[in-house]
């Protein structure tokens, strides 16, 4: 099929660093460069009447929103106006968060998708738990991760010696910023040189301020804020553990960027970090603050061992999560979804 037109409707452009805005920026460059033509419309930056006038001359074949709720809506109005299929790219927040689940605009824009993609099976079982009737227009495409480039002699400000246990995480309350501060601090004695690093912009005020108060009664911890994502490649070299631990995750950029270095990484064990992690073979994932600090305790007395699940990370990223097997689903998908709604134009 020759090239498609494809418009993308996506929450976020600007602001703190999100998954929805490095997976949107990857994908759409991605579809570029293989011959269609892409229309990226965030919706923090363009009213809908905005959208409109973009799109008549743009005449797109298919629209795709990243974001049930935030997107969704505004998807299915904007298919109705220019008579198009729709996709429709589930995250986290969808599945996870009651209040964004069961909004009328998420029940109604995963109703109305002519397809809802999901990054792994185990969100695809969640959504259907919620959702049985999407079931049988659910499609699994795992996220593409690409490899950070490396800049030389950029160190953050961080000592040569320490032990560094990096969360890149914005600061929202499902980020749960909170728990290594509150687990480490018994560790600090016993491991004098232990440093966490947190790397992330602020999305939500009150709980940045909660979490730098906490800051300033955890001298082994420190903030660098927002940190340029064509910086983060050298920040994750500089990190011996890159953690997350969220309460709910889709399928985290951080880790897949992380691992594609070759980082060992530490994680919640939650359903979106075990579609990445498998523990003890590509990372570690614990479960409460004490076999967090067990296996920072371990992973900080065993280099060989960050060693080994480093290079099992990288290549497990290799094998699994090319962003180019990425794209060709997604055009995959695309052209059923086109084929689909013009012939059934015709009938």
């Amino acid at each position: 099929m020759p090239g498609m037109r494809i418009a993308i409707i996506s929450p976020y452009s600007t602001g703190p660093q999100r998954g929805n805005i490095t997976t949107v920026s990857r994908i759409s460059r991605l579809l570029r460069q293989t011959g269609n033509e892409v229309l990226v419309l965030p919706a923090d930056m363009f009213s809908t009447a905005e959208m409109e006038r973009q799109l008549i001359p743009f005449a797109p074949e298919l629209i795709h929103g990243f974001h049930a709720h935030y997107c969704g809506e505004l998807t299915r109005r904007l298919t109705e106006r220019f008579d198009t299929p729709f996709a429709l790219t589930i995250t986290g927040s969808d599945v996870h968060n009651p209040q964004l689940r069961d909004h009328p605009n998420t029940i109604r824009a995963i109703g109305a998708a002519g397809a809802v993609v999901c990054f792994h099976e185990s969100e695809a079982a969640e959504l259907v738990r919620y959702f049985p009737q999407a079931a049988k227009k659910i499609t699994v495409i795992a996220q593409g991760v690409e490899i950070l480039p490396v800049a030389a002699a950029e160190n953050f400000g961080i000592a040569e010696d320490a032990f560094v246990l990096l969360l890149p995480a914005a600061f929202r309350p499902v980020k749960q910023i909170e728990f290594p501060l509150m687990a480490l601090k018994s560790l600090a004695d016993q491991l004098p040189t232990l440093k966490l690093i947190i790397a992330g912009g602020i999305i939500d005020q009150d709980y940045a301020a909660t979490i730098r108060s906490q800051l300033d009664d955890a001298p082994f911890a420190q903030w660098l804020g927002e940190i340029r994502h064509e910086q983060m490649g050298a920040l994750y070299t500089r990190a011996d553990v890159v953690i997350n631990c969220s309460h709910s995750e889709s399928m985290s950029n951080t880790l897949l960027e992380a691992m594609a270095l070759g980082r060992p990484v530490l994680a919640n064990d939650i359903p979106g970090n075990r579609s990445l992690v498998r523990h003890g073979k590509t990372g570690m994932l614990y479960k409460d603050q004490e076999s967090f600090r067990q296996y920072v305790t371990w992973l900080a007395g065993n280099a060989g061992l960050r060693n080994v699940l480093g290079l099992r990370a990288a290549e497990y990223m290799r094998t699994s999560y090319s962003p180019e097997v990425e794209v060709a689903e997604h055009l995959r998908l695309y052209q059923v979804l086109i084929e689909s709604s013009s012939n059934s134009g015709h009938l």
